[in-house]
């Protein structure tokens, strides 16, 4: 569909709700955590294992679903055909496993920056679960984004760019020290509008290139 613009406003929908999703999913996944690690909740003699992991990572869930369920909102006038709530569940069926493959991939790179810098381990870290989060939520959501577009070749590859670069301004707040100042909830907040932010930034350009699929 040569020549096809968003409509207006799309822009600022799509990065109100990336800011709103993870902003508000990121605090309700620091909440479950701090939850589970209770003893009442977790003794600390089951606090190894997938099973563990595996609950841990529903707070990756809530916060793709409050991601997916905003996108979703956002993109209503932009693709009227897609599916919302495919779209509100293969993102939190990403932030899921996401969550999963992030603290797998902290834990290795915890054994082998145990002897090395803190700043090495701060960078490396966020590199690591941006790339693995960013693949993963956009290989899900790409696939609701066939029935609904004519191309989106571009889309994995922005939202993985997008999520990288979330994942490193949220690690730039330990580095400056400002998440230190602040309550871990409060951090939560602040660092998923940051977040949201980075991503929107990234991925709005995609739109421009993902035409909706003419109406039968």
């Amino acid at each position: 569909m040569a020549g096809w613009t968003p409509p207006a406003g799309s822009t600022t929908r799509w990065l109100l709700a990336c800011m709103v999703g993870l902003g508000l999913g990121l605090p309700l996944a620091t909440l479950w955590d701090l939850a589970l690690m209770r003893d009442l909740v977790l003794p600390p003699a089951w606090r190894v294992g997938m099973a563990t992991m595996a609950l841990r990572a529903l707070g990756g869930a809530i916060t793709g679903f409050c991601l997916g369920v905003a996108q979703a909102w956002a993109l209503r006038h932009t693709y009227p055909s897609l599916p919302r709530l495919r779209w509100a569940g293969a993102t939190a069926a990403a932030g899921f496993l996401a969550a999963l493959a992030s603290m797998a991939a902290w834990g290795l790179l915890m054994l082998q920056y145990e002897e090395r810098p803190m700043l090495a381990f701060l960078l490396a870290g966020p590199l690591v679960s941006g790339l693995c989060g960013g693949l993963l939520y956009g290989l899900a959501q790409g696939f609701v984004l066939d029935g609904a577009v004519v191309a989106r070749s571009r889309w994995v590859w922005l939202v993985t760019l997008g999520w990288v670069a979330a994942s490193a301004l949220f690690s730039l707040q330990w580095l400056l020290g400002v998440a230190a100042m602040l309550t871990l909830a409060a951090n939560a907040v602040v660092g998923g509008v940051i977040e949201g932010l980075a991503l929107g930034l990234v991925t709005v350009g995609a739109f421009r290139f993902m035409p909706p699929r003419p109406v039968p």
